[in-house]
């Protein structure tokens, strides 16, 4: 296989992780705004009205995402590596924070996949809402900060190392600074419907603009023609 076969498959998987991602996305919504955590009863009828939605998502959709993520990591590595050599380290570095990064998306997701699996027999309201609340952590504040690593040493690389057009390395650094700013909104009180909190849309944001990323990256080694190199 030579590299343009590895860019096209490497870009496939990343454009497959975005469209499972946008067709998930009503399962967030179908089950109408999330009450607030601290009212234990509401919380445990909300996760019991949609467990269904919530363990499709947690335990089905995101892993796949977060399968296909891995593969376009694997592969953006090696491209850099077969690139420029020299920062094969830099590579490295995006592959171990990425790696990084889909691990606390899939305890988050284990933690509320638990909740919503607790709800299909006789739930334990402080359970699911332990479990549910357990979360947050992951998908915010840790998640965040690990996530503007990764998009820095990824912005980073791309920029030096040429393998995508050099604003898709911007585009990285300035999603890195966006989570980082919104790492500390777990210090106010996980409110869905504020700005800034724990779960709050800072977060939503933060996350989208990883996501986002790995769209465009995936598109550019795609789409940019490069002369192809045969494997050894």
């Amino acid at each position: 296989m030579n590299d343009s076969k590895v860019y096209r498959w490497t870009g496939a998987f990343g454009v497959a992780s975005f469209i499972v991602f946008v067709l998930a996305l009503p399962l967030y919504y179908l089950g109408g705004q999330e009450p607030p955590i601290q009212d234990t009863v509401l919380t445990n009828e909300f996760v019991t009205r949609t467990s269904l939605l919530i363990i499709s998502r947690a335990t089905i959709t995101d892993p796949i995402i977060m399968g296909c993520i891995l593969i376009f990591l694997v592969g953006f590595r090696h491209l850099v590596k077969q690139t420029q050599p020299e920062y094969e380290w830099m590579s490295t570095l995006v592959l171990g924070f990425g790696l990084v990064v889909i691990t606390l998306e899939l305890v988050g997701d284990a933690l509320q996949g638990a909740a919503a699996v607790d709800t299909l027999a006789k739930p334990e309201p402080a359970i699911v809402r332990g479990l549910l609340e357990g979360s947050f952590p992951f998908y915010g504040a840790v998640g965040l900060i690990m996530s503007a690593f990764f998009l820095a040493s990824a912005g980073y690389t791309t920029l030096v190392a040429g393998v995508l057009p050099k604003w898709t390395g911007w585009f990285a650094l300035a999603a890195a600074i966006t989570n980082l700013a919104a790492a500390p909104s777990i210090f106010w009180t996980p409110d869905y419907t504020r700005f800034y909190s724990a779960t709050g849309y800072a977060t939503m944001i933060g996350q989208g603009m990883l996501v986002l990323w790995f769209f465009i990256a995936a598109v550019a080694m795609i789409v940019v023609k490069r002369k192809p190199v045969e494997m050894k």
